[in-house]
């Protein structure tokens, strides 16, 4: 299952069963869930068949190793700032299984060039949609109107691609599912398109989740105090911009 395996493999990347579903203890306001579903539906005719048998036995978390030798065809949107840095970075490191890389930009960023140690010097395009559909697999690092408004059209149909949401815009859509592949890998059937918990979330479940096996969670209250860096490019802009600011002694606080 192409596509399907796309979204897993992805998703292990940037990550930051069904039983899964039953987590509902929420972290920053979300909670894990799945979309009831096993169907191949949502693929193109050409990879049902082929693929459908890796995703519909008892072993869904695990791709075949058939399947991991597959090359996909990847875009990043954002791929400019902090967040698709790190994507590619990511992908760079270890050893995604792309066979193109492709970078949507805005006007302002589009026909610059990104150096690549592994996929070379990448082009940045200026963001259509039909391009995005070109691809396998779509990474969104962007903001969650950007997403809002164009996750559905790359994704839809048989030929659009599978879309990775990293913003906050699909996380409380109970039709779309939220995952972290190492706790509920198996959503990533039912949907092309798939959101992303945040940082704290993601990282918080992976101690909670066994221990809700073990102790059925009912509700957890955490406080974070997260980077900067948190907030993309422009939190760490303004960052370094209020500490010049006073260091300059231009003023005491920084707005």
């Amino acid at each position: 299952m192409r596509f399907s395996c796309s979204a897993l493999v992805g998703l292990v990347l940037v990550s930051s069963a069904q039983t899964a579903a039953a987590f509902t203890g929420g972290i920053g306001g979300t909670s894990l869930r799945t979309v009831p579903s096993s169907s191949t539906a949502f693929l193109p005719k050409q990879h049902r068949r082929a693929f459908g048998g890796a995703l519909n036995n008892n072993n869904n978390s695990k791709l075949s190793a058939s399947s991991l030798q597959m090359s996909y065809k990847v875009g990043i949107v954002g791929a400019t700032g902090a967040v698709g840095k790190e994507i590619l970075q990511c992908m760079e490191t270890r050893g995604f299984p792309a066979s193109q890389m492709r970078i949507f930009g805005s006007k302002r960023s589009a026909g610059s060039v990104v150096e690549s140690s592994v996929f070379g010097s990448i082009t940045v395009e200026l963001f259509d949609v039909a391009a995005a559909r070109e691809c396998d697999l779509v990474f969104l690092a962007v903001s969650g109107d950007f997403a809002k408004e164009h996750a559905h059209a790359i994704s839809e149909g048989d030929d659009g691609a599978v879309v990775i949401d990293n913003s906050s815009a699909f996380r409380y859509k109970p039709e779309i599912p939220l995952v972290v592949p190492e706790i509920n890998p198996d959503a990533t059937k039912c949907s092309k398109l798939i959101a992303n918990p945040n940082c704290t979330t993601a990282i918080g479940v992976m101690a909670l989740w066994p221990l809700h096996k073990l102790f059925k969670i009912k509700r957890i209250l955490m406080s974070t105090y997260q980077a900067a860096s948190g907030a993309g490019q422009e939190g760490m802009d303004e960052l370094r911009q209020g500490t010049k600011s006073i260091l300059d002694g231009e003023r005491e606080v920084a707005e």
